[in-house]
């Protein structure tokens, strides 16, 4: 007999088809007792009458229905080895998997992928506690869930650990490119073969690219077996020093030079996060999964914010923190990955070696990219080893950074400078513009005296004499309830959005933020402002349309574009004048026919319609 939709096996009746493996079906089902959906994963007729395949799934079976996790999908039922069709019934995931996502979505930030894997990492410490190695993690058997809690699921090659040994015996079971080089030459495999797996998992998610590839799979083992792979760093220099040695060190081709287990690679990765000034990993990616390029506008300037202000509070203590030195410029490292240009930091960088002030700068040298695809190579250079020749593209061996390092002093810091920073363009190179007659100017006379250049000019502070001329320019902010930060000082918001600002001869940035709505953004203002409101307007973020539809066999468009169920659909805000768009949605049903809604749009905002045919 062939299953499909529609038929009924014992209490669930199949209702539509949602994926397929190479071992089974799975289906969306109902429980009729229960009235409630689940997943009923259905053993190819093909694979029945062999026992090896029966095996595994009555493994598969009896493994998750130890494990109560959060991140582990629940099993709720199994057909029994002697049925005529073997089956499991799990919980119903709305959602997709990890490998779906990351195609559609692709992470932008590293930081992102990591809080990914600490759940992965989570559920495997949960089922190591239980005796119990996955041996096949990889994105595909990891669900994203609507309220976007990640799932991992499909244990079928799981094997008990021998509780005195700690081990299993390797078979060639899996997915190629995920195993380790132990389970590739058939060797004892344990906990750690599970911490490679999360390593290359980790990996993809941050370069973009598994570390292993081939024209086949034996040409992939083979490489997985020599376990030579491009540093992490060199794919995405995003990832910076900290996040690549717990790749390399998860990856390791010796089990014992790996995190001895997933909690101390847990562990290794919350810090991280931790540092990177982000919250918990469930609330963040519950966000992220819910709009991910939003969240990803709003995560750049975040990143950089706390950043920067980490590397700051290291400099200002140093001299009482051996290696906060070393330790700031990796963090101003990982800015500069970030946004190449960034003002801040080339001044702080500046300021270490000693440079004169300049009007703008390239933050790493062209020829420093090109070989090193990565900014970690400018904190090799500050810290003595800018002489070295760069790391083979192929085959990395890394060593730890010293945290405890003594601090190099500022004039052995100058000349290293020179190779990382680039004077792009100076103060004196632009060419002069005619005064304007309306600004507003200062001059110092005899310390005192002020010649306002319109009736109606505000002031500032009168300057000490002998000091350059400060100008003032109107600020004015849209959406007016956004916060402002002006130079260093704090973020507030402007009194109906606008304000005066003293402007000094070098301009002063003012950064403009919120996070209910807009894009976050930055602009200096310069003396030439002098007298003008300069308007600064933030770019609407995406808002966000979620389609839901119980009813079988439905197909949704939102803006004209096909959408899927569930799954949040982004709506841009192309004009900036706007701050609701009305969207139409539309659910498609064969026999039901067209069930069509008009819903308003607000930017970063959720926007749900459920489907009501007639």
């Amino acid at each position: 007999m062939v299953i499909d939709v529609g038929q009924v096996l014992d209490k669930y009746e199949l209702l539509e088809r949602v994926g397929q493996g190479g071992m089974a079906i799975v289906y969306r089902g109902r429980d009729r007792s229960l009235k409630r959906d689940v997943a009923v994963k259905v053993l190819h007729r093909h694979l029945a009458d062999h026992q090896e395949a029966r095996d595994r799934f009555e493994r598969e079976a009896h493994a998750v229905a130890k494990l109560r996790h959060e991140n582990i999908l629940e099993i709720f039922d199994y057909s029994g080895k002697s049925a005529d069709e073997s089956y499991i019934v799990t919980e119903f995931i709305e959602g997709q998997t990890l490998k779906q996502f990351i195609t559609d979505h692709p992470p932008q930030h590293p930081e992102i992928g990591a809080m990914i894997v600490v759940q992965i990492c989570r559920a495997l410490a949960h089922a190591h506690a239980q005796g119990i190695l996955h041996r096949d993690v990889k994105p595909e058997n990891v669900m994203i869930r609507g309220d976007g809690v990640v799932k991992l699921m499909d244990f079928g090659i799981s094997q008990m650990i021998d509780t005195q040994r700690l081990t299993v015996t390797g078979q060639l079971l899996g997915s190629p490119a995920y195993m380790s080089p132990e389970h590739v030459e058939g060797k004892p495999l344990d906990v750690r073969t599970d911490v490679f797996a999360c390593g290359i998992v980790l990996y993809q998610l941050t370069v973009g690219a598994l570390p292993f590839s081939g024209k086949n799979p034996h040409e992939i083992l083979k490489r997985i077996a020599e376990c030579k792979f491009p540093d992490p760093r060199h794919g995405n220099p995003r990832i910076g020093n900290e996040l690549g040695r717990i790749i390399l060190r998860a990856m390791a081709r010796e089990p014992d030079e790996r995190y001895r287990d997933m909690g101390e690679l847990l562990a290794a990765l919350e810090r991280y996060i931790d540092g990177s000034g982000l919250g918990t990993s469930k609330d963040e990616l519950a966000r992220y999964f819910q709009a991910p390029a939003p969240y990803e506008m709003a995560l750049k300037a975040r990143l950089c914010d706390h950043l920067l202000r980490r590397a700051r509070a290291l400099l200002s203590a140093r001299a009482g923190a051996p290696g906060g030195q070393p330790a700031a410029i990796e963090l101003l490292d990982r800015i500069l990955a970030i946004e190449p240009t960034h003002p801040q930091v080339i001044e702080l960088l500046d300021g270490l070696g000693r440079r004169r002030r300049t009007r703008t700068y390239v933050a790493v040298a062209a020829g420093v990219v090109a070989v090193a695809g990565a900014a970690w190579l400018v904190r090799g250079a500050l810290l003595g080893g800018g002489g070295a020749a760069a790391p083979d593209a192929t085959t990395i061996a890394l060593a730890p950074v010293d945290a405890g390092a003594p601090v190099m002093p500022d004039a052995a810091l100058a000349p290293l400078l020179d190779a990382a920073v680039v004077v792009a363009a100076t103060a004196d190179a632009r060419p002069a513009e005619p005064e304007r007659p309306d600004a507003r100017v200062r001059e110092p006379v005899d310390g005192s005296a002020i010649r306002p250049r319109a009736p109606d000019a505000g002031v500032a502070r009168a300057p000490d004499a002998g000091a350059p001329a400060i100008v003032v320019a109107r600020v004015q902010v849209s959406p007016s309830d956004s916060e402002v930060k002006v130079g260093d000082g704090g973020w507030r918001r402007l009194p109906g959005g606008a304000d005066d600002v003293d402007v000094p001869p070098a301009g002063i940035r003012v950064a403009v933020r919120n996070d209910a709505c807009c894009e976050p953004t930055e602009r200096v203002i310069a003396p030439t402002d002098a007298g003008e409101t300069v308007q600064i307007n933030l770019g609407y973020l995406p808002g966000q349309v979620i389609a839901r539809c119980p009813e079988a066999g439905v197909k949704v468009t939102v803006d004209g574009r096909a959408a899927t169920l569930g799954v949040p659909a982004l709506i841009p805000f192309e004009d900036s004048t706007l701050s609701t768009r009305s969207v139409k949605v539309e659910f498609v049903h064969e026999t039901l026919g067209i069930d069509p809604h008009a819903v308003t749009v607000r930017p970063n905002r959720p926007t749900e319609v459920a489907c009501k045919f007639d």
